[in-house]
């Protein structure tokens, strides 16, 4: 299978603004842009981490709690995605 990216086409070719924004905004990396969002990623970690020792610590070993460790590791990725993205255009203001 071949897309632009590995035939030499325009990336962007078909795609109107909203959607060239959308597709930078959700694959280009973003790096912390000041201390302030770094120190927001940290606590960001800091606070799930907190919540994955506890369920480590009191769940009994099983698929609900493999699914519970995954799902805690899914809401770390996107917390982080939601401090590192630049906001959707039209989308909705913090909190939510």
């Amino acid at each position: 299978m071949t897309g632009p990216a590995q035939s030499g086409e325009d990336l962007y070719a078909g795609l109107d603004e909203r959607q060239r924004y959308e597709l930078d905004r959700r694959c280009d990396y973003h790096p912390p842009k000041n201390l302030e969002t770094a120190e927001a990623h940290a606590r960001w970690r800091a606070a799930i981490k907190v919540v994955m020792a506890e369920a480590m610590r009191s769940l009994p070993a099983g698929r609900e709690t493999s699914m519970v460790l995954t799902s805690l590791d899914d809401a770390l990725m996107y917390g982080n995605a939601a401090i590192a993205r630049p906001p959707m255009s039209g989308g909705r203001k913090v909190g939510h």
